[in-house]
């Protein structure tokens, strides 16, 4: 009955764990490595589960469907969080854009890239609300905001799995605010916070279908995610209604042992992990091992607990047509970085990159601009953000520049590398600026190529942003530091760039250049993206997706706090010249906040109006461009709760939109919001809707509601 593809997945799955040994089930349970070598040096053929990270092997694959008992086909997975053979933005960059079409396309090329290989699931979206910069993973998320990290992910689901292609959201639950900044390490958060924040944006693939979630290492009041019932079982499950694969973090099972020490040996990190509902154990079967199989045969472990995580896996092989084509698809090689990903490479990168301070000497003529110096250790190494490959399509800041300038009018000098210099690389970096007539200091992040500490397995030793490389300062680390001093004593017109995985509390440097702009990770487009907004073709338009604090002593920055977290008791910020109480010297408020950014044109916001229809809100706001540039603007609503029984935010992004105005073009936006849009956790955990007076937020507009 299983094998018949006119039944329905649910049908043939149980169909087909009718019919399985206990020893076949648990040998579902795991992703393996180097599957080819295994199965040659195999008499028996084990039928695992399927691999992740190598080039499908048809070898595998037809050993599995026809030389295994039940022909029960592997299942190859691959990472893919901005790109594959097309190399997207990083995707803090991409939350810059506020532009849900991007994603879906990229995730649509993602799904591409896969399927022609056979890789049939990617290990994306990364739907973390990090809210720690010293984190070195906080690149891989695209906001400090629930809302549009929940919009995001969910048009990335949907583009992957328009390919038939499983997306897998990670990491649940409440991963990016470690404490430190240490990846892996406690998140210190209530039960309310975490509905109230974390929960969203994995509601919101769920909403889209995702079809696999991925738990996080970190602990919660003393739980680690991969053996906690409470939020895999009853939270993720029974309330959120998913029902989809739950694959562990690599060795996240061993790390409920190793690690977190709440299980002393591989069978009891197994039953914490099974009992969780954890289906799929990555790289290799620690846990879900032998030791599972006697266990079960001994009567510690439910064999229940199998079954459903195995009817789980075999649900969605059968969802994936894995049972019929298990082979990749080379008619949509085509398809695959094809002139069309390309450009919407470049269009993304133009819309994700920042301005952040300008005093006028942006956009440079081409004509006039004369000799330039590039600079930096990402002048021509430029930053792509962890979990990808650079390749020799990619276009570097340099390359950039010559592209538009010419090579006889682009001086170079490396100056530093990431973290280490020499003497006589800042002497050459010194005497290229002195002989050019404006200065690009193109500084930063490097990333591991691959993510993780697949870094230094490249050769890659400097890497100071990626997972498992967090961060004790958001200043520049001292070899850009001494460039950076060294370049801006020459009193040269200098444009400050930086590729940073993270944000950057560098204040006083940004007012010591005439122009700074910000990437959280380019694509493979970057440096053309870069000559098209410093030359003026495009004018910027990517608005801040996290918070810039004023130094690491002001994290948290995020904009989206509780009333009274910024100091509401006593609102007077302190100075130098007037020492105060919150803080002494300083104010707790962000550099850079959430949102902000320029660009070379005016716009005009007016006539925001809120009007109460039903159970829906409806919003309009007037947006005119009173400049000279065309842009595509993104128009952000925040609501604002007065009160509420339960402390409120500060403000909530609620909706967002893009919108493309020509130079004198006004456009009327409407936005519309549901009860969902006023609701908050009440005492009993409960979702209830927020009665009273709100307050609109657009732009500097404001209108109040009652609801």
């Amino acid at each position: 009955m299983y094998k018949n593809p006119n039944l329905s997945p649910e049908v043939r799955a149980k169909d087909l764990l009718s019919k399985m040994t206990l020893e076949e089930k648990i040998q579902q349970l795991s992703l393996q490595q180097k599957l080819e070598e295994i199965f040659k040096n195999n008499e028996e053929i084990p039928c695992f589960c399927g691999e992740h990270g190598s080039n499908p092997s048809e070898y595998v694959i037809d050993t599995m469907l026809n030389k295994t008992r039940l022909g029960i086909p592997p299942i190859y997975t691959t990472e893919g969080l901005h790109g594959r053979a097309t190399k997207f933005p990083q995707c803090a960059g991409l939350g810059c854009t506020f532009n849900r079409d991007f994603i879906y396309e990229m995730g649509k090329s993602v799904g591409i890239d896969a399927k022609i290989r056979g890789q049939y699931q990617v290990f994306a979206p990364v739907v973390d609300i990090p809210r720690d910069p010293r984190w070195g993973r906080m690149q891989e998320s695209y906001s400090e905001d629930p809302y549009l990290v929940g919009e995001l992910g969910a048009q990335y689901v949907k583009g992957v799995q328009s390919m038939g292609i499983a997306a897998t959201a990670k990491h649940f639950l409440a991963y990016g605010i470690s404490e430190g900044g240490i990846n892996t390490s406690p998140a210190h958060v209530g039960e309310r916070e975490i509905r109230e924040v974390y929960i969203e944006p994995f509601k919101k693939c769920i909403d889209a279908g995702v079809m696999s979630i991925m738990p996080s290492y970190n602990e919660t009041d003393g739980e680690p995610m991969h053996g906690s019932a409470k939020y895999l079982r009853k939270i993720l499950r029974d309330e959120l209604g998913f029902d989809g694969t739950a694959i562990a973090d690599w060795a996240g099972v061993e790390l409920l042992n190793k690690q977190h020490h709440i299980a002393p040996d591989a069978k009891t990190a197994a039953k914490f992990a099974l009992n969780a509902s954890v289906d799929i154990e990555l790289p290799f079967p620690w846990g879900y091992s032998d030791e599972l199989k006697k266990a079960v045969e001994d009567g510690e472990i439910d064999i229940s607990l199998i079954d459903e995580a195995v009817l789980r896996i075999l649900k969605l092989k059968f969802k994936l047509g894995l049972f019929e084509n298990p082979y990749g698809d080379e008619k949509l090689k085509p398809l695959s970085h094809s002139k069309e990903m390309i450009e919407l490479s470049l269009k993304m990168d133009e819309q994700a990159i920042l301005l952040l301070k300008n005093d006028g000497i942006l956009p440079l003529n081409e004509e006039k601009v004369g000799k330039v110096a590039v600079i930096g250790n990402n002048a021509k190494n430029s930053f792509l953000g962890d979990y990808t490959w650079p390749t020799s399509d990619c276009v570097s800041f340099y390359d950039g520049m010559v592209n538009r300038l010419g090579e006889e009018n682009v001086l170079y000098a490396q100056g530093c590398g990431p973290i280490l210099y020499t003497e006589e690389m800042i002497s050459e970096a010194v005497e290229k600026a002195k002989s050019a007539d404006t200065v690009f200091l193109v500084l930063g992040d490097r990333a591991s190529e691959g993510g993780g500490a697949v870094g230094a397995e490249f050769g890659n030793k400097e890497v100071t942003c990626s997972e498992g490389y967090d961060s004790h300062t958001l200043d520049f680390l001292p070899s850009q530091r001494r460039l950076f001093n060294e370049i801006i004593a020459l009193g040269k017109p200098t444009i400050l760039i930086v590729y940073g995985g993270r944000p950057y509390a560098i204040g006083d440097d940004v007012e010591k250049t005439n122009a700074f702009m910000f990437s959280f990770g380019g694509g493979e487009q970057s440096g053309n993206a870069f000559a098209n907004l410093i030359f003026g073709d495009k004018s910027p338009s990517a608005k801040l997706s996290f918070s810039f604090p004023r130094s690491a002593g002001h994290i948290p920055a995020y904009y989206n706090y509780k009333v009274s977290s910024r100091g509401a008791m006593y609102n007077n910020p302190g100075s130098l010249e007037k020492p105060a109480q919150e803080y002494i010297i300083s104010s707790p408020e962000a550099l850079y906040p959430f949102g902000y950014g320029l660009s070379y044109t005016e716009l005009e916001y007016s006539d925001l109006t809120a009007k109460v229809e039903g159970k829906n809100v409806k919003v309009k706001v007037n947006v005119e461009n009173k400049g000279k540039y065309e842009i595509d603007e993104s128009v952000l609503l925040f609501v604002k709760m007065l009160y509420c029984p339960v402390t409120p935010f500060i403000k909530k992004l609620r909706q967002f939109t893009k919108v493309n105005l020509k130079p004198a073009e006004k456009k009327t936006v409407e936005f519309t919001l549901t009860e969902e849009d006023f609701t908050y956790i009440d005492y009993d955990m409960k979702t209830a809707v927020n009665r009273g007076e709100h307050k609109i937020l657009i732009d500097k507009l404001e209108c109040s509601i009652v609801i």
